[in-house]
């Protein structure tokens, strides 16, 4: 006697294909990603600007070719431009302190030192506490300061050195962006083709989705993070934290990880300006903290959902999971499956 109504174990096989076919697409473009990733990234902006090329066309009569070659070449360099700038100021913030901790590496120790004397006034009742050695301490993880700061510095010469390799990606990036949407539209073509036409609207229907999907999840989170940037930058420059703009960039990136974000940039200076006795500035920023955590509870559902359309918990889940297995790479998996779904379910493929 079955226990399952057949419709169900119908839709349970289709959820177990759906999710072995997304896993092996996913697993595919993760690991060949540092191959293809000039033709990937040119095939999404192509896609971007071929509606554009395509407007000036019927509207103002140029040449697709021509208006496809400008807006790539401008696409291209725009990307170009956005990205060279956020990785030369923070290189730039990056190496200034590499530099101040290389020629003043006691004011460190001093800083330390302070801090941890500080702390032990409050914890001095535990014995076992109260006896460690805190020059040992201090001069262990002040020496893993500075050598997490010339390691990053090394970072940057090497990434120098493999200018010969930019060139020729950002070559490659140009080319593909400009070929794929000058030929979008066969590329298109010949992709439906492969489907009856039943299957082709549906699929339609999942390009449709998708890229409202992308859209909207893009315009969700660029709100939230210029609202992150804005706040620690602003906050940070009232009350003379050095570093201001770096760490609004790095705040608004954390952003975007669950459970963690902007408390990795704030409870350090909290707790800074708490030991050194500074109350109204801690005060302060512990109050910015919260209303910008607050603010963000409450307008991140809302942007999600309207510009998404997922459920608060299908996204908590994915994003709790996700955290779990693999990090940033693993929200990305799951969220992108959870969407997914959706997207079939709302084409009546799931």
């Amino acid at each position: 006697m079955s226990v399952l109504e057949r419709a169900f174990l119908e839709k349970a096989k289709n959820n177990v294909i759906f999710v072995l076919i997304y896993t092996v697409l996913f697993v595919f473009i993760y690991k060949t990603f540092p191959y293809i990733a000039p033709f990937f990234i040119g095939g999404i902006i192509a896609f971007i600007i071929s509606p554009v090329s395509e407007k000036l066309k019927n509207k103002f009569n140029i040449d697709k070719g021509v208006s496809t070659l400008i807006l790539s070449f401008l696409a291209v360099a725009l990307v170009i431009t956005l990205t060279s700038f956020f990785v030369i100021n923070i290189t730039k913030q990056s190496m200034t302190i590499l530099n101040n901790i290389s020629d003043n590496p006691q004011n460190i120790n001093a800083i330390m030192t302070n801090i941890i004397n500080h702390i032990s006034v409050y914890i001095e009742h535990f014995q076992d506490i109260s006896n460690f050695n805190i020059d040992e301490v201090v001069t262990k993880y002040s020496g893993n300061i500075i050598n997490i700061l010339k390691n990053l510095l090394y970072s940057v010469v090497n990434l120098a050195t493999s200018i010969p390799y930019i060139m020729i990606f950002i070559i490659t990036l140009f080319i593909s962006t400009y070929f794929i949407a000058k030929d979008i539209d066969k590329i298109e073509d010949n992709f439906y083709n492969m489907f009856t036409q039943t299957a082709r609207q549906k699929v339609k229907g999942i390009k449709k989705e998708t890229i409202l999907s992308i859209v909207g999840y893009i315009k969700a989170y660029t709100i939230l993070m210029g609202i992150t940037f804005v706040a620690i930058w602003i906050s940070f420059s009232l009350f003379k934290v050095p570093y201001a703009m770096p760490l609004g960039i790095i705040g608004a990136i954390l952003d975007l990880i669950p459970f963690l974000g902007i408390i990795v940039i704030y409870l350090p200076v909290i707790a800074y300006y708490f030991i050194i006795k500074n109350y109204f500035a801690a005060v302060s920023i512990l109050v910015l903290f919260i209303a910008l955590s607050l603010l963000r509870q409450v307008l991140e559902p809302k942007l999600v959902s309207v510009n998404v359309g997922l459920s608060p918990l299908s996204t908590l889940a994915a994003i709790f999971i996700g955290v779990q297995v693999k990090g940033i790479i693993g929200i990305i998996f799951c969220l992108g499956l959870v969407c997914m779904r959706d997207i079939l379910k709302k084409v009546d493929i799931l």
